[in-house]
């Protein structure tokens, strides 16, 4: 991700996208991202500190003998199932693998991601410019495969398709219905709202539930602490009983074993 203030992004894009021809008729010119991190990185705008000291790094690196496949990270953005099975083939190929990492502060007139985008120009050079897309799939597709070969359990946050109910046909909450609780005294909060679980449990790719653990919970009062044990196995069997199966994750299209979640909330009846 090549972050640059939005106002000379917004410049240079205008300078290159709208041009007039020699009958001064309007013509669009085409260029993508990566063409136009690459325009930037050749020439830099000489205040852009944080640029130019980064490709300084990346020409060092490379000098020694250091050339990096980077790949972006930052704020909610940036993980990849198949992180070891991308390092393995980077190393293959002479390549070291590593995260070029972006801030989610934006100060202006300086760009981050400069050092992955000159190396990205080393690598396209050397092995062409679909080179790191390939890679990428590759290692996705090797996850797969050691994954169902040793039945692997995948979270369902790297799941193309997370688990979901048998009527869903897509599910993008963890959420289920509220259990409601009439023996047990547990206390709201001044909002009115329970305490809860983020429960977790393995979809086997029969679908069917097993190795319920706690993920997370969040009691809302003190005395409500006394009642976690009790709280979790209603949440188990609320599961086990009107939720028994589930569609499994799924990688590439395929099914695979998945260690799924679910929010339980409880309420006073």
């Amino acid at each position: 991700m090549f972050r640059l203030f939005t106002v000379l992004h917004i410049m240079f894009l205008s300078q290159a996208l709208f041009a007039q021809d020699s009958d001064k008729s309007h013509s669009i010119v085409k260029i993508s991202q990566q063409q136009w991190e690459q325009s930037y990185i050749t020439k830099p705008n000489v205040v852009d500190t944080t640029c130019i000291l980064a490709i300084n790094k990346a020409k060092t690196d490379i000098a020694n003998g250091k050339i990096v496949f980077t790949h972006d990270y930052g704020f909610l953005f940036g993980d990849i199932r198949y992180e070891n099975e991308l390092r393995q083939l980077c190393r293959k190929k002479g390549l070291i693998f590593d995260y070029d990492l972006i801030s989610d502060v934006v100060i202006e007139g300086q760009t981050e991601g400069c050092y992955g985008a000159y190396m990205d120009k080393v690598i396209a050079a050397k092995f062409g410019s679909n080179f790191k897309a390939f890679l990428h799939k590759k290692a996705d597709s090797l996850f797969l495969l050691k994954t169902t070969k040793n039945n692997r359990t995948v979270q369902y946050w790297d799941c193309d398709e997370r688990p979901r109910l048998p009527k869903e046909k897509k599910r993008s909450t963890d959420d289920l219905p509220i259990i409601h609780i009439d023996k047990l005294a547990i206390v709201e909060s001044d909002s009115g709202s329970g305490p809860f679980f983020d429960l977790g449990f393995i979809v086997e790719k029969d679908s069917t539930v097993s190795n319920f653990h706690i993920r997370s919970w969040v009691p809302r009062a003190k005395t409500n602490e006394k009642f976690k044990p009790m709280l979790y196995e209603i949440a188990v069997d609320y599961i086990e009983t009107k939720y028994p199966k589930w569609v499994p994750g799924k990688v590439l299209g395929v099914p695979v074993r998945t260690d799924n979640n679910v929010r339980i909330y409880f309420v006073k009846d």
